[in-house]
């Protein structure tokens, strides 16, 4: 089962446990109704219908669908292994449409906010019209949640609705002067998408949702994402440095051994002798190993300055590395 079916089924659950708790208002209920009908696949007099991966959507569809008309209506299977419910029989469409204040007439598909009393109702619109037509990318991949529509009228509505909501802060209070979301908008092989592309918009969407144990896991994902990232970063930069000390310390040994070659150690000074003596004998040591092993310890950069002379000498003898 997919991440976006996961969701859709927790939506569904928790619905359903709403209602029957009695915890949802019925203007919420309705709300709900609207959005799955008004963002499925077909909504008009001469068609109404649901196509969709996830069982539970259909079968929700049907139900609220005989909640209305008083009729039972079957899932049917397509031949690619999805989900359809089609509302065939022309009255049953009418009393539908005409549920919501629609005629199935209408030149564009269009939201009609009547059907949404209290701020309440836009959760649960929002809810329905994910499940009718919205889909999220598994987080581990990335970050992506997104409503797929035919109509760009009703996708402009779902815009502006989205823009409205406002989230109330830790103490209750709602700040309505702040921009809760930003969602895009693309046309895409002929449909409307109406999209979210940042991890934190998509945790907030899915909890005013009704997924919150949703939200938790892409909160989850990104939290390890980003540690994990940083401890990547961490090595990468680690391992950069370790590349520039070896190539470094392979650089000193053969100026070293050149001068060596060429003159013998005894040429250099004696703070310079030991110190080449020193790293010929452990190559692998860091700045800081060959400064504490000398015979009077020195710093780093103490260190560092007397390679510096030992490769100057080493040039001044004609070493080319």
């Amino acid at each position: 089962m997919s991440f976006a079916s996961d969701i859709k089924n927790e939506l569904i659950e928790k619905s359903e446990l709403a209602r029957a708790m009695g915890g949802m208002k019925e203007c919420c209920i309705h709300a709900e109704m609207y959005g799955i009908f008004l963002f499925c696949r077909d909504f008009s007099s001469s068609n109404i219908c649901i196509k969709t991966e996830n069982m539970e959507v259909a079968s929700l569809f049907a139900s609220y669908a005989s909640t209305i008309t008083g009729r039972s209506y079957n899932l049917e299977q397509t031949s690619s292994g999805k989900y359809r419910v089609n509302i065939k029989k022309a009255e049953e469409r009418k009393l539908i449409l005409e549920h919501f204040g629609h005629t199935g007439q209408e030149v564009n598909r269009r939201m009609y906010r009547s059907n949404l009393e209290d701020e309440c109702c836009l959760s649960a619109l929002l809810r329905g019209a994910f499940l009718s037509c919205g889909t999220i990318t598994d987080p581990e991949k990335d970050y992506h949640l997104e409503f797929v529509m035919s109509h760009k009228v009703l996708s402009n509505d779902l815009l502006k609705l989205i823009t409205e909501i406002h989230l109330p802060s830790e103490d209750g209070s709602v700040d309505y002067a702040r921009k809760e979301f930003d969602p895009k908008y693309i046309l895409r092989r002929g449909v409307h998408v109406v999209y979210f592309k940042d991890s934190e918009s998509i945790e907030n969407i899915l909890t005013f949702m009704g997924a919150p144990d949703a939200a938790l896991e892409v909160m989850g994902t990104r939290m390890y994402k980003d540690m994990r990232n940083r401890v990547n970063r961490k090595m990468n930069f680690e391992n950069a440095n370790a590349g520039r000390a070896f190539n470094a310390a392979y650089r000193q040994i053969e100026a070293i051994r050149f001068i060596e070659e060429e003159k013998g150690l005894g040429f250099l000074p004696d703070d310079l002798r030991e110190l080449a003596t020193l790293r010929l004998e452990n190559e692998d040591y860091t700045l800081s190993d060959l400064a504490d092993n000398l015979k009077e310890p020195i710093s780093k950069s103490g260190v560092n300055h007397r390679l510096k002379k030992i490769l100057e000498t080493a040039e001044g003898l004609g070493w080319k590395g």
